[in-house]
């Protein structure tokens, strides 16, 4: 298992390293600069700022230098917050996406998982069918359409949460059910075709005959199987949600994550877009990582295949 972890650690740094690389050249390969503005800066104190922060270097010399920084986790100054690193930036934004993407995680897998069983369960009845509209509107109704209507019915319409800011457990309802829609509607597809497909195989109709009772032969049998193609969704999803949803936390003025990484886009802050997008990488890998060494306990045949070829 350990040298399994190193050998996943030790390509993970290789693909964060292409991963700067290729941001690093397309965002200097758009025009302008972090300090181009509307209204010109004159050359000799557009001269200053830029050798303050070396963008007058040699590009390929601002590469290394880069690399060799990020190397130890320094992720650089930001060129638009004067005073503040983008290690500051995530470090004071990240635990508020963090936990509005923790929350809408929980929401999904608490809801989705028994809403699908349900759906497999009660296979074309009434209740299925509504729950796969449910489902097909979460999927199909982007994010910012949500967040409006949940706004105008629990905000205005019957005031009992507040519209938007961050200001406490109540402001983190409805941005959490606008974010977690779309997911707990895939989960709930994504769990519904698994159990079916589990609930027609053989393994399933030997437990049948020998008087396995319904509630354990879905929760027991089925449901371990039809959890892998979740699990392996649920890995890139919480990287996702954890880092946050630039759409919903701007409908809802939350300080994220998620809204630093968008303005940063338009403000060109170079530093800010490469440290975020390998903050991103980072944990999509690790999540990935943690799905892997998941799997064997939900499914032991797949560490046996795994075994046997090794052998």
């Amino acid at each position: 298992m350990i040298g399994y972890l190193l050998k996943r650690l030790a390509g993970a740094c290789v693909v964060l390293w292409v991963i700067i690389t290729i941001t690093f050249g397309l965002m200097h390969a758009i025009p302008g600069g972090p300090f181009t503005q509307e209204k010109q800066l004159p050359p000799a104190v557009m001269a200053t700022v830029e050798a303050r922060y070396h963008l007058n270097d040699p590009l390929w010399d601002q590469y290394l230098e880069y690399v060799k920084h990020a190397a130890v986790l320094d992720l650089g100054p930001s060129y638009k917050y004067p005073g503040k690193t983008v290690n500051d930036i995530i470090a004071e934004t990240f635990p508020v996406s963090a936990e509005l993407g923790l929350l809408s995680l929980c929401l999904a897998i608490g809801i989705g998982i028994p809403a699908g069983m349900a759906a497999a369960w009660y296979k074309n009845t009434r209740a299925d069918y509504a729950l796969m509209i449910g489902a097909t509107l979460g999927v199909s109704v982007p994010s910012f359409i949500i967040a409006a209507l949940l706004i105008q019915l629990f905000a205005f319409t019957w005031p009992v949460l507040p519209a938007a800011m961050w200001k406490g457990p109540a402001y983190a309802v409805l941005p959490a059910l606008a974010l977690a829609a779309h997911p707990t509607a895939f989960i709930m597809r994504l769990t519904r075709s698994g159990i079916l497909d589990a609930l027609a195989q053989d393994y399933i109709r030997t437990a049948r005959s020998r008087g396995v009772g319904e509630w354990s032969l879905l929760c027991r049998h089925a449901l371990r199987n039809a959890l892998l193609p979740v699990v392996s969704y649920i890995g890139p999803l919480a990287a996702a949600l954890l880092t946050g949803s630039f759409v919903v936390e701007t409908i809802f003025a939350i300080p994220g994550l998620g809204r630093h990484f968008v303005t940063s886009i338009y403000n060109r802050d170079y530093t800010v877009i490469l440290g975020i997008t390998i903050f991103y990488s980072f944990l999509i890998m690790m999540m990935n990582l943690l799905i892997d060494v998941i799997y064997p306990f939900l499914d032991p045949r797949i560490a046996l295949k795994q075994d046997t070829k090794e052998e």
